[in-house]
């Protein structure tokens, strides 16, 4: 579950960067360059996030609502920090038990 929370936060760090940093640059500067670069580097993040998300279901350690949960939210700027903080706190959950 660590391995999940970790990818969510830098899926979420590299999209904010995407969109808060790269996007801005491209239109506002005219450096297409940072996009080329930045983008690629999301696309790895988010196909990590999705492994270790669909391995968390396959183990049990979700389930299929908390897999479509974490998934919707990795489309939306912030998504991925409320997921950590979800999945933070069904660790803690589950270690009380």
């Amino acid at each position: 579950m660590i391995g999940l929370m970790r990818a969510a936060t830098f899926e979420a760090l590299t999209l904010l960067a995407l969109f808060c940093v790269a996007m801005p640059l491209k239109y506002l500067a005219g450096v297409p360059q940072v996009v080329s670069v930045m983008g690629p580097i999301h696309g790895c993040a988010f196909m990590v996030f999705l492994w270790f998300t669909i391995r968390s279901w396959a183990e049990g350690l979700i389930d299929r609502t908390g897999a479509a949960r974490l998934f919707v939210g990795a489309f939306i700027p912030f998504g991925g920090f409320v997921n950590e903080r979800w999945l933070r706190r069904k660790t803690k959950e589950n270690n009380a038990i």
